[in-house]
């Protein structure tokens, strides 16, 4: 009964460290006295020593339940919560050299990593830091990531007049996300943006079928058809749109727009 329990333990002690935010360094010393009780209890039954086997199970289930009541009292240092935590310190902070401070604070509590790194460009860029958000963004280890490719896109819209280099990125994103609508959107929107329609309603469309409820996809196709003289077609993508639109006010308002044009070019 007791072996249950200890390995009822070790299974919460997992979930609790690796997926719901708790103590990394904590929950590893639990899961390893659940184990090391459970593992001597047996050893001890082999050699018919049930007493001690008792007392050696029962004292690594009572420490590692103590380790895992300690994790969901928030104790410890080294949470996921607080790494989240920092993470929006950085993003929050009120000037550069307090969002490097934190920035600091973050990779020596957990090391450097890219989340750490992306979220401190991500500020650069917001302080218009040209120089120090770019060096950063060419050392991080994975450069397919979604988040890589939205901040490499953030750069270029900010410090580049070259749309050409947002679209490059934007490629290689859709091309090794081939699933993600998002990246599919901001392609089609961003050759939309250089006059090249065909390119930019086959990716829109792309969008639309990788995320049906995705309103503004619709609402670009509906603005393409506009511009291209097709009335009727536009009409019927800003009526799809607006019904997805829900509470966003900056759908809505291109929508009436273009609904106010077409509205006076079928007069």
């Amino acid at each position: 009964m007791l072996i249950i329990l200890s390995s009822i333990v070790f299974i919460i002690l997992f979930l609790q460290t690796f997926f719901l935010g708790g103590t990394v360094w904590l929950g590893i010393i639990g899961m390893l006295l659940c184990a090391a009780g459970i593992v001597l209890s047996i050893l001890l039954k082999q050699k018919e020593k049930q007493r001690l086997a008792a007392i050696s199970v029962s004292a690594g289930l009572i420490l590692s339940v103590l380790c895992s009541v300690w994790i969901t009292a928030g104790g410890g240092a080294g949470t996921l919560e607080q790494k989240s935590a920092l993470l929006k310190e950085i993003a929050s902070a009120e000037t550069v050299q307090v969002a490097e401070e934190k920035y600091d604070t973050y990779i020596e509590v957990y090391g450097e990593d890219d989340t750490a790194v992306l979220c401190l460009v991500k500020y650069y860029i917001k302080a218009d830091e040209a120089d120090k958000s770019e060096s950063p963004l060419w050392k991080l280890k994975d450069e397919t990531s979604t988040e890589y490719y939205l901040t490499k896109v953030d750069w270029y819209n900010k410090f580049s007049n070259d749309r050409y280099y947002v679209i490059d990125t934007l490629l290689d994103a859709v091309a090794e996300h081939p699933t993600w609508a998002k990246g599919h959107l901001m392609l089609g929107l961003s050759y939309y943006e250089r006059e090249d329609n065909t390119s930019a309603i086959y990716y829109l469309k792309k969008a639309q079928l990788l995320d049906p409820s995705d309103g503004y996809s619709l609402c670009y196709l509906g603005v393409i058809s506009y511009d291209r003289g097709s009335y009727k077609a536009a009409a019927e993508y800003l009526n799809s749109a607006e019904k997805l639109a829900g509470n966003d006010n900056y759908l809505r308002k291109i929508i009436d727009t273009y609904r106010e044009c077409v509205a006076r070019e079928a007069k």
